[in-house]
């Protein structure tokens, strides 16, 4: 299982227009010269973050985007979900999809293991926020240990 670049591209984006939009609105132009980012992916990118209600665009000549919520309320988890949908590491515990990915018996014991692997992530990046990522205290033992 990988994450995608978008999602990956997505987070960086947003840890960027966290750090920077204190002082108003960033355009895109801007986030693309600071990350080295084509401005048509960051298109592509703050679309579906806008979609999700991650970031709210504001027009104008001063325009560009904003955190729609606070950096301590926006994790890991709805960003990669927005950009890539959720994390799977095996289709087989999808029944629409067992049929094209899995050959294996309807009652096989490895799609158990998948499962909680696929939990144990989704926990894990639901209970890192953008806030915690910008921390130079950034620590996985405490997020590992928080409950939300």
């Amino acid at each position: 299982m990988n994450i995608s670049t978008r999602g990956r591209y997505g987070l960086r984006a947003l840890l960027e227009l966290s750090m920077i939009s204190r002082n108003g609105p960033v355009s895109l132009r801007d986030l693309s010269e600071k990350q080295n980012m084509s401005i048509n992916y960051l298109e592509q990118i703050f679309y579906k973050l806008k979609k999700a209600g991650i970031v709210r665009s504001v027009r104008g000549v001063k325009g560009g985007y904003i955190l729609a919520l606070g950096e301590d309320k926006i994790t890991v988890s709805q960003i990669i979900n927005a950009l890539d949908g959720p994390i799977s590491i095996s289709k087989c515990d999808d029944p629409r999809l067992r049929e094209k990915s899995c050959t294996g018996p309807s009652h096989c014991i490895s799609r158990v293991l998948w499962k909680e692997l696929e939990d144990k992530i989704e926990k894990i990046l639901s209970n890192i926020t953008l806030k915690d990522l910008r921390t130079d205290k950034f620590d996985i033992n405490k997020i590992r240990s928080r409950k939300r």
